[in-house]
């Protein structure tokens, strides 16, 4: 099993000041579907943020698939290490417009939209009687999740991040999409980090991360 990211040292404080984490170092392996774990509060949410870059870090060094990424190129990173968001925000217009959308970005670097594959990822999810041209605002909160889980896979980075991918969701379509996440993590050149809350999907990941007390250890 390699390395396939390595990300660190990561620090962070909540909003009263109080200390979550300090000289924590994620490693992500290539081919595995990661579970991240810890009680509430202790700044999952926020350690999936600075992975992907979005929340500011100093002194983090970033590498991915043996590859190194200075802040000047950070927007690279984003579109290799990918966030599927906690409320699933999806953008002003149809569905179809927020799946194309991530495809017109310069960080696309070649991608096309594929819609055969997005077809039957919709159907796979349960979103497929839907419209593509049905405005994405009017979606449930359990629908966006699924919409944003097809525009993640879709997009196909090296690292999709995902953080509580399958709230919202019943049994039957949590196992669906999960079965997903597992597929995708499984692919050479690929791997998969997420935080779940569904102890049953939970146990059907490759390996747990878990962030207790500040630390971040191998479960």
């Amino acid at each position: 099993m390699s390395v396939i990211l390595r990300c660190g040292p990561l620090e962070a404080r909540d909003g009263e000041g109080r200390e979550l984490y300090r000289g924590v170092v994620v490693e992500i392996l290539e081919g595995k579907l990661t579970l991240l774990k810890g009680p509430s509060g202790s700044g999952k949410t926020t350690l999936l943020r600075q992975l992907v870059g979005l929340n500011a870090t100093e002194g983090c060094v970033r590498r991915l698939a043996g590859r190194d990424y200075t802040q000047k190129i950070l927007p690279c990173w984003r579109g290799a290490v990918t966030l599927l968001m906690q409320d699933s925000p999806v953008l002003p217009g149809t569905i179809e417009h927020n799946l194309r959308f991530p495809f017109s970005c310069r960080s696309a670097e070649g991608r096309l939209f594929d819609d055969e594959r997005a077809a039957e990822l919709l159907d796979i999810v349960g979103l497929g009687g839907i419209p593509m041209d049905r405005s994405a605002g009017a979606l449930s909160g359990g629908e966006r999740h699924r919409l944003a889980l097809v525009r993640g896979l879709l997009w196909s980075p090296s690292i999709l991040v995902a953080d509580e991918p399958l709230s919202g969701l019943d049994t039957v379509r949590a196992q669906r999409c999960f079965d997903l996440l597992l597929e995708f993590a499984h692919r050479p050149g690929r791997a998969v980090l997420c935080v779940l809350h569904d102890a049953v999907l939970g146990r059907g990941t490759d390996r747990t991360l878990n962030l207790v007390n500040g630390r971040l250890e191998a479960g």
